[in-house]
């Protein structure tokens, strides 16, 4: 390796131990009351709690609409959240939080990463809105067929398990997700007002329907044998929130700057991030070789 690239691995493992936690104590704390200061803490927990219940009544999952805002993810991810429908709201959140909690703790301990990673601004928005996303990650990491409880917690979960050849997991999720197929019909119907309530409630997170489409797709097809399949998701996928980053967390926490430029939260930052990722390893800047994704 070049002085140079010495020198700018010496630079990112910096950022990496002193910048980025605390860019992440800074961020999540403004994060945070940003949220509360609207109400938002907890809310898709109850958002898809009412939206189980409703399903579980025979109702219509996607009429009903607890507070600011209303239900419109696909039916599998309700599955996990029926069981929370039979005790009161106020334990329903202690008990998916303290679920939601223990699997990010659990995800930064299983990828070797400090624990201060939990911070990660895409992980502690799960936890502070309560949104599964964090589940997908954390199943995504175990290994075995259980894995396909990801595509329960979120459809695109099934990516990176195609990506991976975990037939297995695949199957499982596709079974599990196929235990709602009563309510496709029901989805399909209301996909116009589904498309305004994402349209309302995206912060244009990704690059889709953007000219940065194209160089995203190039650089995740370079990085298509270091980590990539869990890049697509916050780098393509339309209607994105800050949270749909956390299952970067495998690529990301080996570059620090692009974590950081994700921890901004603001649009179009997971592309950009992904993009810089590809121009560190065209130019032979990454990390170490035995340091990648699992």
């Amino acid at each position: 390796m070049t002085e140079s690239g010495i020198r700018w691995r010496f630079i990112a493992t910096s950022v990496a131990r002193l910048l980025l936690p605390l860019w992440f104590v800074i961020y999540g704390a403004l994060m945070a009351g940003n949220l509360i200061s609207h109400d938002f803490q907890f809310i898709d927990i109850e958002v898809y709690r009412t939206a189980a219940a409703a399903a579980l009544a025979g109702q219509d999952p996607w009429a009903v609409q607890p507070g600011a805002l209303a239900f419109a993810g696909p039916p599998p991810t309700l599955l996990l959240f029926m069981p929370l429908t039979f005790v009161p709201l106020e334990v329903a959140i202690v008990v998916a939080t303290a679920v939601f909690v223990g699997a990010a703790v659990w995800a930064v301990h299983r990828l070797g990463l400090p624990l201060w990673w939990v911070l990660f601004p895409p992980v502690l928005e799960c936890l502070i809105v309560g949104n599964p996303d964090v589940l997908v990650l954390a199943f995504l990491l175990v290994r075995g067929p259980l894995a396909g409880v990801a595509v329960v917690a979120k459809v695109y979960g099934i990516i990176p398990l195609v990506y991976q050849r975990r037939w297995g997991s695949v199957a499982l999720g596709s079974i599990l997700a196929a235990l709602t197929i009563p309510l496709w019909p029901s989805f399909i119907a209301n996909l116009g007002s589904i498309a305004d309530n994402l349209d309302a409630q995206a912060e244009g997170f990704s690059a889709w329907g953007t000219w940065w489409l194209v160089p995203t797709l190039l650089a995740l097809w370079f990085l298509r044998r270091k980590g990539s399949e869990w890049l697509v998701v916050p780098g393509l996928w339309p209607h994105t929130q800050t949270h749909y980053g956390a299952m970067s967390l495998p690529v990301m926490s080996r570059y620090p700057v692009a974590a950081a430029i994700v921890g901004l939260g603001t649009p179009l930052a997971p592309p950009i991030a992904i993009i810089i990722i590809a121009l560190q390893e065209r130019l032979g800047l990454g990390p170490p070789p035995s340091e990648e994704a699992p």
